[in-house]
């Protein structure tokens, strides 16, 4: 008789679910047809960088993020 254990873990993670969008600075610029307007994202409470190339996942800290991991062991 064999005694093999088998182990299925999956996992959900999301980060940033629940909260509206957080815009970045407004242009300020007079000329500019976006005078006034927002058009990035701001970092996200100091982690990241407004670049889209964060350390954590390759994606800006401010946007919602659902990572999902599925581990089987045997």
């Amino acid at each position: 008789m064999t005694d093999k254990r088998y182990n299925l873990m999956v996992s959900v993670l999301a980060h940033n679910l629940l909260n509206h969008v957080n815009l970045g600075p407004v242009i300020g610029n007079l000329s500019s047809p976006l005078f006034g307007m927002s058009n990035t994202l701001a970092g996200g409470f100091g982690f990241g960088s407004n670049s889209g190339t964060s350390a954590a996942g390759g994606t800006e800290s401010g946007n919602r993020r659902i990572e999902m991991q599925v581990k089987f062991s045997f």
